[in-house]
């Protein structure tokens, strides 16, 4: 099978299997390493900075690996995405008629839009962080998956989300889109993403706003 060649942070060069991931690598050079990494930054050997990955993603060509934690401070978006996710993955179990919109990290945390028919009250916010704590004690993985965009689009007009089938339509521009799992909640998103749902235990839901679409 083909080798491909990472080369880390300290110069060292690993010869590994194509297909590979951070998370084996990380495995390979410590456990304790494995343990603390939250998500990947990949290169090309001549390039800049490279991309976030996911520590489950395969490598498939010879790339400079840089295997991040939580000191690291482009962990801390990740995480925060990850949170968000977590955070939709509660409300839909709670509220199963919502609509979803987007729900980014910011720089004070992460947020979610959702639409439904009655407003978000303080007592909601408290049964949805209950129902985060809940779903992160379950070590559920974030696990991404690649849809075709047709399928995409059929799963979320299948469950009326309005505004995800125009999300999909405007911003999936391969014919493969990409979608994360966070337990039964799947979203359409690029990630990357942590590897679980067990490192999220210190967060706290702050506040409900209102909001356009879009910002219109």
């Amino acid at each position: 099978m083909e080798q491909i060649h990472i080369t880390l942070p300290d110069g060292s060069v690993k010869d590994v299997l194509k297909g590979t991931t951070p998370a084996d690598i990380a495995r390979s050079i410590s456990p304790r390493l494995a343990d603390a990494a939250l998500v990947a930054r990949v290169a090309q050997p001549n390039d800049g900075e490279g991309e976030l990955i996911d520590l489950r993603r395969p490598l498939e060509r010879d790339v400079k690996l840089h295997i991040l934690t939580e000191k690291d401070p482009d962990s801390l978006f990740v995480f925060r995405h990850s949170a968000a996710h977590l955070l939709a993955a509660a409300v839909v179990e709670l509220f199963p008629n919502v609509k979803l919109g987007i729900g980014p990290p910011i720089d004070t945390g992460f947020f979610y839009e959702f639409l439904r028919d009655e407003p978000f009250t303080q007592e909601d916010l408290a049964k949805i962080e209950k129902k985060m704590h809940e779903l992160a004690a379950q070590d559920l993985p974030n696990e991404r998956k690649l849809i075709p965009k047709p399928e995409a689009l059929d799963l979320y007009k299948k469950s009326n989300q309005v505004f995800k089938c125009e999300l999909v339509e405007e911003k999936a521009a391969e014919p493969m889109v990409s979608f994360y799992t966070t337990g039964k909640f799947i979203d359409f998103c690029r990630g990357p993403h942590i590897p679980s749902t067990k490192r999220i235990q210190a967060f706290k839901l702050m506040n409900v706003a209102g909001a356009y679409w879009k910002g219109q």
